[in-house]
């Protein structure tokens, strides 16, 4: 993984459920259960860990998406690229009160079949982009530009896709990010993690997370940020593109 790649990440993810003017949101019965997963998930991800995170994905489409947070199509703006990286901003109504109207689409150029397709990596909501997330306004060269077009239509099919409920359509459009093997990051430890329940008109049940992190083994960091969890086969399992903090 890439230092920026890291710094976005960590920047998108304490961008979110920043304090608010309004009323402090409700809270949403934890059990203990879906508390150990969404620990579980966090100190996987901070580890690299695919085969831990894939054991704590649900097998069935319908439970790996889940329903569109959207209420319906979100105006996209910006798509911009870097080489293999894609990004798109949207902005609309949201199908759950708990997420901010704004945020970024990541998407990633991948080659199947002999063919470049740009695919979904992650979906980040946020209410103000913070500085260091360093996402670039436009994209950098000539090729980059002429891959613009493509990717607003693949966020646009993919969008569509969620709104219709048609998950295997969303799956093809899906950079499988868990199934890539990555090496253990070296100097980010996570060591604990603060979790909130929270209501959601969507299924499932959203957690809120303050995790605490040592950067380089000694600088304390603390990410906020969310993970979306299902109940599959009687057990809790985590929905990967919805959560809130990606290395």
């Amino acid at each position: 993984m890439s230092a920026k790649t890291i710094i976005l990440a960590i920047a998108l993810a304490g961008a979110l459920a920043q304090p608010g003017s309004g009323k402090p949101e409700p809270i949403a019965p934890l059990p203990a259960p879906a508390a150990k997963v969404a620990r579980e998930f966090l100190f996987a991800f901070t580890r690299n860990d695919r085969d831990a995170i894939a054991a704590l994905l649900p097998d069935k489409l319908e439970n790996l998406y889940g329903p569109s947070p959207f209420a319906r199509m979100p105006k996209l703006r910006k798509p911009r690229a870097d080489t293999r990286t894609g990004a798109i901003d949207f902005e609309g109504a949201m199908a759950d009160a708990g997420l901010p109207k704004k945020g970024t689409i990541i998407l990633r150029l991948v080659e199947q079949v002999g063919v470049w397709r740009w695919r979904v990596r992650q979906v980040y909501w946020y209410k103000e982009l913070p500085p260091e997330a360093e996402l670039p306004d436009t994209s950098p060269t000539e090729a980059d530009r002429k891959q613009e077009p493509e990717i607003r239509k693949a966020a646009t099919a993919f969008i569509e896709a969620w709104l219709k409920g048609d998950h295997e359509a969303m799956d093809e459009m899906t950079f499988h990010w868990w199934e890539v093997p990555r090496g253990q990051p070296k100097w980010v430890v996570m060591n604990d993690a603060e979790l909130v329940g929270r209501p959601t008109t969507l299924d499932g049940l959203r957690v809120d997370f303050v995790a605490k992190l040592k950067i380089v083994k000694v600088v304390p960091k603390e990410v906020r940020g969310n993970v979306w969890l299902v109940q599959e086969a009687g057990e809790w399992k985590v929905r990967p593109l919805t959560f809130n903090f990606v290395f």
